[in-house]
């Protein structure tokens, strides 16, 4: 598969087989958290507006120009706007949105990206293609979506394909599929104001929904062809803000205006890309048999004939998968994908005959990479860069961080986080705190959390920035824990929701806050502090 057909299912994908997001609610078998409807606050509402790839530092300067103003006067005079805000890692469409509805990072989501291998369960996916009706049910049940908890309650999911549990379920409308299959733009440039129409309609019929979640998905897609920061994203971002005000004064002629928790965040941000190397292509020049792709093959068997797959998420990011000889059926050649190799295995790799690679070694000195990421045993972690090696070890929600060489992440580097480099461990936020002006803002805990993930890779790579782990096509990519990736515009207005600024959040807070001010009396995960 080319890149501009990967990019076509993509837009099929990303956007259209959201309207078979109803279908996967057929493959999920999830058990609800029960609430009595009493216990909800029987005058309160909620929207999300998700806006996709939109660059935290381009959002910041057109508001400051005021080329936002709809955005200015509904949310942020009216609301808190979080300084720091850091998505997820990966920073990818789909284990990005998770977040969102179920206050659970991608690790924890089992979630680790776009494309993936289950060795335990013996699955593979890739949501860029028709694998997207499973996302629903490939997250844990018992992570309970926002939708599911409010079960008795009206609401509603608008085009985005993580729906579990929506009552209403709005899709891509049909007269548009084929012109995204195409790859026409226009559609794309229109496709946030058809997602508005679908969130008018559904508040003109019946109930107001109790919370909503409408997905913004042109300027990812946009991005990816013209580049992160060109005209025709000022354009589109300019047309959320247009949005915008169409929601809220929908919320107005409702009547709910002062009684609605509006938020809008982003799920990723993009860097311009130049330059490409093709991870398959790299890892076949060290003698590996790679998995064509995690689509085109006879469900789990056809990895048996290769030693290597590949999952690409953003294009900045890739999940690795290795496995080591066995003896198959009549003495015949195959590979164990039965276990996750060790770390010693990793570095004293097969490759044909009796030579052995050190993959990290090689991969780390790659000119398109610019980490390389390991689970050295439980709850410790390494990271590599080409001169530099990091050690993260984990205690609970705490961690301790050393660096050999060259620090990959740049932390003893900055004043403020090399003081947390002392031999002790330092929770999380703390961490957070100290990093959110790094070049790797909120990296450990970033790390650590997607190798829990029982799907992550034996290895996982970002590129450097300017480059993407696909062939040529890509002018903007994300995926990756760099900054520009990772730092996400947010904001949160509402009644009871104070005026100003907060120095540092995560996506994920986004989720309990909602349960907060909705009155669910129960709720893991971290408010954010913008209540009165």
């Amino acid at each position: 598969m080319n890149r501009r057909e990967a990019l076509r299912y993509l837009a099929f994908t990303g956007a259209s087989l959201a309207s078979l997001g109803s279908i996967s609610s057929f493959f999920s078998a999830c058990a609800k958290r029960q609430f009595r409807a009493e216990r909800l606050v029987s005058d309160r509402y909620g929207v999300t507006i998700l806006v996709d790839g939109l660059r935290a530092d381009l959002f910041q300067e057109m508001l400051d120009a005021g080329a936002l103003p709809n955005i200015k006067k509904h949310l942020v005079d009216r609301g808190t706007l979080v300084e720091t805000c850091v998505s997820t890692f990966p920073s990818t469409t789909g284990p990005a949105h998770l977040p969102f509805i179920t206050g659970v990072m991608p690790g924890y989501n089992d979630c680790p990206g776009l494309r993936w291998v289950d060795r335990g369960r013996r699955s593979l996916r890739d949501y860029c293609t028709i694998h997207n009706v499973l996302f629903n049910a490939d997250f844990p049940g018992a992570n309970h979506t926002l939708f599911e908890i409010l079960h008795d309650a009206r609401t509603a999911c608008i085009f985005d394909f993580a729906s579990r549990g929506a009552s209403d379920v709005l899709n891509v409308p049909a007269k548009t599929l084929w012109f995204m299959l195409t790859g026409e733009m226009e559609i794309w440039n229109k496709m946030d104001g058809y997602a508005v129409d679908a969130f008018r309609k559904v508040c003109g019929s019946g109930p107001i929904p109790r919370f909503s979640l409408v997905w913004m998905p042109a300027i990812d897609h946009i991005a990816h062809f013209h580049g992160s920061r060109e005209s025709i994203i000022h354009d589109r971002a300019e047309d959320v803000d247009r949005h915008v005000g169409s929601i809220m004064r929908t919320l107005e002629e409702k009547r709910i205006y002062d009684q609605t928790l509006v938020s809008l965040v982003v799920d990723h941000g993009l860097v311009d890309t130049q330059r490409h190397i093709d991870i398959r292509d790299t890892l076949k020049k060290y003698g590996l048999n790679v998995l064509q792709n995690l689509m085109d093959n006879d469900q789990f068997n056809s990895l048996h004939q290769n030693n290597a797959a590949r999952g690409v998420s953003g294009n900045s990011f890739a999940l690795l998968y290795f496995a080591v000889k066995k003896e198959g059926r009549l003495s015949t050649l195959s590979y164990d994908w039965t276990r996750k190799l060790e770390y010693d295995e990793l570095r004293s790799f097969p490759s044909g005959g009796t030579a052995k690679i050190d993959l990290v070694r090689l991969l780390r000195g790659e000119e398109g990479i610019e980490l390389v990421m390991a689970k050295e045993r439980e709850n410790t972690l390494l990271v590599f860069s080409r001169d530099g090696e990091g050690r993260i070890e984990r205690d609970y929600s705490s961690f301790r961080y050393s660096v050999s060489g060259n620090d990959p992440l740049g932390y003893a580097a900055d004043p403020q986080s090399s003081a947390l480099i002392d031999g002790r461990h330092h929770g999380k936020d703390e961490w957070f705190m100290a990093t959110r002006k790094t070049t790797y803002p909120d990296g450990l805990f970033q790390i650590a959390q997607l190798f829990d993930s029982q799907r992550c890779g034996d290895l996982v790579v970002t590129a450097k920035a300017g480059w993407d782990l696909m062939d040529q096509g890509h002018k903007a990519s994300h995926g990756g824990l760099e900054r520009t990736q990772m730092h996400v515009p947010c904001v949160v207005a509402g009644p009871g929701i104070r005026h100003g600024t907060i120095p540092i959040a995560r996506t994920v807070d986004i989720y309990p806050t909602y349960l907060k001010y909705l009155g669910i009396p129960r709720y893991d995960g971290e408010v954010l502090d913008v209540f009165m």
